[in-house]
């Protein structure tokens, strides 16, 4: 086996170890993309079915974002919708389907802001409503956006952080939940500024219910879903993989030891 010693095998070697050591970081990789899944299933399972709290006790002032801890909470926030102030989230397909997200800002009963965003006199208090979705078909930029129901609506939401956001989209679109960059955009800007409003900037709501209940209305979107995907049994390929590269790297040895022996033995061994 002193073969081994060569550079050729040496490099084969060197070869198998570089493969071992990338299989091993991508299932490390997916590992921790099971261990993250998991704790926001079990956000999820802690906070979706928690009864409905008062929006003043959970939503973050001024542009601060929600806390962990407090996703997927649901609130009950009374108010009215601005109409005026509908943007539409692209590219967000539903079950496979094209379409858009209706978000409207909400006015809030009985709470106003001051400049800096903390509670008290001033200016009323927005909270973006993910009032659901919206099918497109083949035309993404052709679709009839339903009213939200007018005057005094009472809500159910579930809070989520604003997303960071991300590149340019057409008037009256977005391709991000980004509160605070709406605020500061038609035709979100227009509706606050006539509503005398501050839009919450680090956090919006997924609509699960409204009374009175608008008709049409956009799908609402379903319950977040639980299940830890495929990243364990990724995680468990890729370190399989890690090890067949050595068992290769030593079936290919084996065999060119036993071409070296039988070399050697001559062309009439074993006769």
């Amino acid at each position: 086996m002193r073969f081994l010693l060569t550079p050729r095998w040496l490099a084969g070697l060197a070869l198998a170890v570089a493969f071992a050591l990338v299989c091993v970081s991508l299932g490390l990789w997916q590992w921790d993309r099971r261990t993250a899944r998991h704790a926001a299933n079990m956000l999820i399972t802690e906070n979706y079915g928690q009864p409905a709290a008062d929006p003043a006790s959970l939503l973050p002032p001024g542009g601060e974002l929600l806390p962990t801890a407090d996703e997927w909470r649901p609130v009950e926030a009374t108010g009215r919708y601005l109409p005026e102030g509908t943007v539409l989230l692209r590219q967000r397909p539903l079950d496979g389907t094209n379409g858009f997200h209706v978000l409207v800002p909400l006015l809030l009963d009985g709470s106003t802001t001051t400049a800096d965003g903390a509670t008290g006199d001033g200016l009323g208090r927005a909270l973006l409503v993910d009032r659901g979705f919206l099918p497109s078909g083949d035309d993404a930029g052709a679709v009839d956006v339903p009213p939200p129901p007018a005057g005094e609506v009472t809500t159910v939401v579930h809070l989520r952080p604003a997303e960071e956001p991300y590149g340019r989209a057409p008037a009256g679109q977005t391709r991000t939940i980004d509160p605070a960059g709406l605020a500061g955009r038609a035709p979100t800007s227009g509706a606050l500024d006539a509503a005398g409003a501050q839009l919450v900037g680090g956090a919006y709501g997924v609509l699960a219910e409204e009374v009175p209940a608008a008709s049409p209305a956009p799908q609402l979107l379903p319950a977040p879903p639980v299940d830890e995907g495929p990243h364990l049994s990724y995680a468990f390929q890729w370190w399989v993989f890690a090890a067949g590269g050595f068992v290769g790297y030593g079936v290919v040895a084996r065999r060119h030891a036993a071409d070296l022996r039988a070399e050697a033995a001559g062309p009439g061994a074993g006769t």
